[in-house]
C-alpha cells in the first residue's frame, strides 16, 4: 500500500480518543515531527510525556528520540539522556545504544568514548548484536578501550557471516574508507561484496553506497547511468541521505556529465526535509568554484542557515568566512569566537579549523602554542589531521625553527592511525631532503610507496618527481613521465594534471633540465583529460597556459581568479611560483597594489620595492619569521597565496 501519513495520523488519533498508549504514543511522534498534519512540537512532545511519566518504556524512549533528534524541534540533550536512562532501568536494553550514541557522538559535549564503550558493553551484555557491533567498532578504532583490530575484525567478521546486515554494512564502510579504517589497505573489490549483501538484505545505506560505487567504479565497473539511477530511486523515495549523494554525483566531472542544476535541486530537497547538511552542500557549491562562479556571500548565507538548524559544520564553516572577511567584512573575533564554540561539540573538524585560524595570519594575529593545542585536541578525537597539522608547523618554519624528526614523528603517527597522507607528506619531505635528521632520500621512497600500496593515488606524483630529479632513486625522467601516463590511463585526474605540468612547463633547476617542454603534448593532454576536471580546476589549468605562453595575458589572469575558490587560488599561486616566477611576481604585485601594500607598476620584475611590500605584508600578518626567507621562498608563497 502506498504511505498515507495523513491517514495514519487521523487512524492514531482515534485509537488516542478511546485511551489507547499506542495510538497516543504515535499521534504525539508524528505531531510533534509534522507528519501528516500540522507540527506542534510542544503538543506532541506533551502527548508523549503524559505516558512517559507513568513509566511507559516505549514512550520514554521515543521522547529520547524526540528531544535529541533534529526533526521535532529544540534539542535537549540532557532531557534524552534521563528519558533513556530510565527506559534502560525499566528493562529497555536498546535505550542503552541510544545512550551509547548520545555521549559517543558528542552530543551535548565532547564525546566521552569510555561511556560510550561502557554502555555499548551492557547491551552487548544483555544479547543485543547491535551492542556487540559497537563494542567492536570501537575496539578496531581504539576509543574507549585498547585497540586490538585483529579481534575486532574477526568479531565483525563472525556477525556478518550470519547475515547481520549491520554487520556486513560496516565491513563495507571499513573496507571502502568510509569508516575511520585500521591501517591496512582499502579493499574496494571486498567493500563492494559486503554492501552487495547488505543491499540485497535490504539496507539502504548499502544500497546507497553500492549506487555511489557504480558511478564511480570503484570496486566494480564503471556504470555512470546505473549508479546514478541507483541512488536516484533511493532519493526519489524522499531519503534524505540519498538527495545529498545525487547531488553530489551531478556535480562531479569524474561520475558523467555535471548537471549543477540538478545538483542544487537535490540538494533544496534534501534541504526541505530538514537535513542541515544539505545547506552544508549548497554552501559548498558556491564556496568550492567546481561547478559555478565563486559566490562567496551566497555561500555564507548557506552555511549560517546550516547552523542554524544545528549543523556544526556549519557553524564552523561560517566562522571562519567571518574570520577571514570572505563573503562578509572580516571580524576576527566574532569569526574565532563561532568556531571556539563549535569545538565544544568535540567535531574534530571545529579543532582543525580553529588551528588553522590561529597558525596562518589570514584571520588575525597567529597564537602558536593555542594552534597546536586544537590539533592536539583533533588528534585525541581520532582525526588524524590534527597529527598532519602539527607536523606540517615544525616543518615548515614559518613560525619557529623547523624540527625534521617532530615533523617526521607527527607524520608517522597519522600513518599508524590509518591516514595514508602522513607517509605521502613524509615520504615527499624526506625525498627532497627537507626534513633534517629524520631519514635520507631513499627512505623517503620506501614511505610513498607504502603510501601507494594503502590505496593512495596521489602518492604517484612525488614519486615520479623524485624519478625526474633523482631524489632517492634513479633519474629517469621517461620513466617518470610513463609512471603518470599509466596512472592517468588508470583515471588519476591529479596524475594527468601532473603529467601535463611537465609537458607545458619543463621541469629545470637552474641551467640543467630534466625534462624538455613540449607545448603540443601539453595541449594535447589537456584537450583529452578537460571534461572529467571541475570547472574551476579548467580555469586553473588555462591560466597556468596562458602565463606558460605569454606575459600579455597576465592581467585576465589576475582578474579571472576571482572566479576560483580560496583554495584553488592558493593552489595556482603556489604552481606558478616554480614554474612561472615572473608570472607569480606579477600576481603578487596585483594583489599587494589592490590590498594597498604596494604602489609600483605591475612588470612581474622582483624589484626592490616588490620585495619591501611583501615585507610589510608579512608584517601585517604577524608572520615575519616566514618573510625572512626570501619573495621566492615556499613560505612566502604559502603567506602570498592567503592574500588571495
Amino acid at each position: 500500500m502506498p504511505i498515507d501519513l495523513p491517514r495514519a495520523y487521523a487512524y492514531y488519533r482515534r485509537a488516542a480518543a478511546v485511551g489507547n498508549a499506542t495510538g497516543i504514543l504515535r499521534s504525539g511522534e508524528m505531531l510533534a515531527r509534522g507528519e501528516g498534519t500540522a507540527k506542534d512540537v510542544a503538543a506532541g512532545r506533551a502527548l508523549v510525556r503524559s505516558l512517559a511519566d507513568k513509566g511507559n518504556v516505549y514512550a520514554l524512549a521515543s521522547l529520547g528520540d524526540l528531544l535529541s533528534g533534529d526533526d521535532a524541534g529544540p534539542v535537549d540533550i540532557e532531557g534524552a539522556k534521563a528519558a533513556y536512562a530510565r527506559a534502560a532501568a525499566l528493562g529497555r536494553s536498546d535505550a542503552l545504544l541510544s545512550l551509547g550514541d548520545l555521549v559517543g557522538g558528542g552530543r551535548g559535549g565532547k564525546p566521552d568514548f569510555d561511556k560510550a564503550f561502557e554502555f555499548y558493553e551492557r547491551a552487548a551484555e544483555v544479547g543485543l548484536p547491535l551492542g556487540q557491533l559497537r563494542v567492536a567498532e570501537l575496539t578496531l578504532r581504539g576509543l574507549g578501550t585498547e585497540q586490538d583490530v585483529e579481534h575486532a575484525l574477526t568479531t565483525i567478521r563472525s556477525m556478518a557471516d550470519t547475515g547481520d546486515v549491520e554487520a556486513l554494512t560496516l565491513l563495507g564502510d571499513i573496507y571502502s574508507g568510509t569508516n575511520p579504517a585500521p591501517p591496512f589497505p582499502p579493499d574496494v573489490g571486498l567493500a563492494f561484496g559486503y554492501y552487495k549483501r547488505a543491499a540485497d538484505a535490504g539496507n539502504t545505506h548499502a544500497l546507497l553506497r553500492l549506487g555511489e560505487m557504480t558511478a564511480h567504479g570503484s570496486g566494480t565497473p564503471r556504470d555512470v547511468e546505473t549508479g546514478r539511477n541507483m541512488v536516484r530511486r533511493i532519493a526519489d523515495a524522499g531519503n534524505a541521505a540519498a538527495l545529498i549523494s545525487l547531488g553530489d554525483l551531478l556535480r562531479e566531472p569524474e561520475s558523467g556529465d555535471v548537471d549543477g542544476a540538478g545538483a542544487v535541486a537535490a540538494y533544496e530537497r534534501a534541504a526541505d526535509l530538514d537535513e542541515a547538511d544539505a545547506l552544508v552542500r549548497l554552501g559548498d557549491f558556491y564556496s568550492d568554484g567546481k561547478t559555478v562562479a565563486v559566490n562567496l556571500p551566497k555561500a555564507l548565507d548557506y552555511y549560517r542557515q546550516a547552523a542554524a538548524r544545528g549543523s556544526i559544520i556549519g557553524a564552523v564553516r561560517a566562522g571562519a568566512m567571518i574570520a577571514r572577511g570572505q563573503g562578509t567584512a572580516q571580524d576576527v573575533v566574532a569569526g574565532r569566537a563561532i568556531v571556539k564554540e563549535a569545538t565544544e561539540s568535540g567535531e574534530g573538524e571545529a579543532h582543525v579549523v580553529m588551528g588553522d585560524l590561529l597558525a596562518r595570519g589570514d584571520a588575525g594575529s597567529p597564537d602558536l602554542h593555542a594552534a597546536m593545542q586544537e590539533y592536539a585536541e583533533a588528534a585525541s578525537l581520532g582525526w588524524t589531521q590534527g597529527l598532519i597539522r602539527l607536523g606540517d608547523l615544525y616543518r615548515e618554519e614559518k613560525l619557529q625553527p623547523s624540527n625534521g624528526r617532530r615533523a617526521a614523528d607527527y607524520y608517522r603517527q597519522a600513518a599508524r592511525a590509518g591516514d595514508p597522507y602522513g607517509l605521502l607528506i613524509l615520504g615527499t619531505a624526506l625525498s627532497q631532503s627537507l626534513l633534517r635528521n629524520a631519514g635520507r632520500a631513499p627512505e623517503g621512497i620506501v614511505a610513498l610507496r607504502e603510501a601507494e600500496t594503502m590505496g593512495l593515488k596521489d602518492a604517484v606524483i612525488p614519486l615520479a618527481d623524485a624519478m625526474i630529479y633523482g631524489m632517492g632513486t634513479k633519474r629517469d625522467a621517461k620513466g617518470a613521465a610513463a609512471l603518470l601516463e599509466r596512472a592517468a590511463s588508470d583515471g588519476n585526474i591529479a596524475a594527468a594534471r601532473h603529467l601535463i605540468s611537465y609537458y607545458r612547463d619543463g621541469r629545470r633547476y637552474g641551467r640543467a633540465t630534466f625534462f624538455k617542454a613540449d607545448m603540443e603534448r601539453a595541449r594535447q593532454l589537456f584537450a583529452e583529460v578537460s571534461s572529467r576536471l571541475s570547472r574551476g580546476d579548467r580555469i586553473v589549468e588555462e591560466m597556468l597556459f596562458s602565463a606558460a605562453t605569454s606575459q600579455r595575458d597576465l592581467k585576465s589572469v589576475a582578474v579571472r581568479m576571482q572566479e576560483l575558490s580560496a583554495e584553488q587560488r592558493q593552489s595556482l599561486i603556489r604552481m606558478m611560483r616554480t614554474t612561472h616566477p615572473n608570472a607569480y611576481i606579477y600576481l603578487a604585485q596585483y594583489r599587494l597594489k589592490e590590498v594597498g601594500f604596494y604602489s609600483g607598476p605591475l612588470n612581474g620584475t622582483l624589484t626592490g620595492r616588490t620585495t619591501r611590500a611583501v615585507n610589510r605584508y608579512c608584517a601585517s600578518k604577524s608572520m615575519r619569521n616566514a618573510c625572512r626567507f626570501g619573495p621566492m621562498s615556499s613560505q612566502v608563497g604559502d603567506m602570498l597565496a592567503y592574500a588571495f
